[in-house]
């Protein structure tokens, strides 16, 4: 997550933004919330079946158009995506885990004060103190056969082969969550789909993301969507993987329709965002944790309180963070890799 320089992706960055306004709205649904009423719980379910795709196919979008600019070493490369992914994911997972030890019994989780435990956030990615960090070690591993995926790009048999094996993977993924296996599955699909349209994307862009279609591409995934709940469909693994890639890939293509739209008229708050979304991503959890316990678990409040409080908290205090932040003078390296900070 980061910013694109230059006017012709100003789209890409505009598209980081709405996904990272996404991912502080899917983690506003107050958790163990009696009176939550089911369509607010549907509505995360389907924010969930696109926000992280959508980071996953604009990382592949940009690795293969930042190659093509300026290739660097394979092993320069892992080692600044390692320090700039595995920094935060070690140092506030480490500030972390006491605090959520001490309120386990504010949490959903399973806690326990015990080696096994501290080895198990750390590996299993999807039980780290912070479980929204299970997107930083996917990425890096997945960044770490990115070169490989670029060699199958430049021929032809060999990268539909390995879309075909993306495809089977995140329909039928392998079942562990340890190192992030499962996420690589369900998730490699959508990065290896993002490098193969880049060119072609950035060529094409005005003639390729057109209203009617963003329009209609929102209308089949909602209606989907609903028709496999109503059905009550979901229950089958397979079946539900595939429709969550069917409704991402739509959710995709309207969300960089709406991304040109505002390259095109331009948008101050997506300017003024633009940037911010790594330390967004990073900050915003751990402060909408604090407001769920403290709101939902301690005073018990109705959600359409706690909902719309825990989204404004995952927004607006990272941007305070960063607006005094930025006005140290000497700003530490460590601080701005543990908090994202460009």
């Amino acid at each position: 997550m980061g910013t694109i320089s230059g006017k012709k992706l100003k789209f890409i960055s505009y598209a980081y933004v709405i996904g990272a306004i996404l991912v502080v709205l899917g983690h506003s649904t107050p958790t163990g919330n009696s009176d939550l009423p089911i369509f607010v719980d549907q509505i995360r379910t389907f924010i969930y079946c696109f926000h992280m795709p959508l980071f996953f196919f604009i990382a592949g979008f940009l690795f293969k158009y930042t190659t093509d600019k300026n290739k660097k070493p394979y092993v320069r490369f892992i080692k600044n995506k390692a320090v700039r992914f595995l920094t935060p994911y070690f140092v506030l997972s480490a500030i972390g885990i006491l605090p959520k030890i001490l309120l386990a019994n504010f949490v959903n989780d399973e806690v326990s004060f015990d080696i096994y435990y501290v080895f198990e956030t750390i590996f299993n990615p999807r039980l780290n103190v912070w479980g929204h960090f299970w997107f930083l070690p996917t990425l890096l591993l997945i960044y770490a056969i990115s070169y490989l995926i670029l060699k199958c790009y430049n021929h032809k048999i060999l990268y539909r082969l390995l879309l075909v094996l993306a495809l089977l993977l995140a329909v039928l993924p392998i079942n562990t969550d340890w190192f992030a296996i499962k996420d690589i599955c369900s998730e490699l699909i959508y990065f290896c789909i993002g490098i193969f349209s880049c060119n072609y994307i950035v060529e094409n862009r005005n003639k390729i993301f057109r209203l009617p279609n963003a329009m209609i591409s929102i209308i089949i995934a909602i209606a989907y969507y609903a028709y496999m709940t109503v059905n009550n469909f979901f229950w089958l693994d397979w079946l539900r993987n595939l429709s969550a890639i069917i409704i991402a890939f739509l959710m995709i293509y309207a969300i960089l329709y709406f991304s040109v739209l505002f390259e095109e008229k331009g948008n101050r708050w997506l300017d003024f965002l633009d940037g911010k979304t790594f330390s967004i991503y990073i900050i915003s959890w751990p402060c909408q944790a604090a407001v769920e316990v403290f709101l939902n678990r301690v005073l018990q409040m109705h959600w359409y309180i706690t909902l719309p409080v825990m989204f404004l908290a995952g927004l607006i205090i990272p941007l305070m963070f960063l607006h005094f932040y930025k006005k140290i003078k000497h700003q530490p390296k460590f601080i701005n890799l543990v908090f994202g900070v460009n």
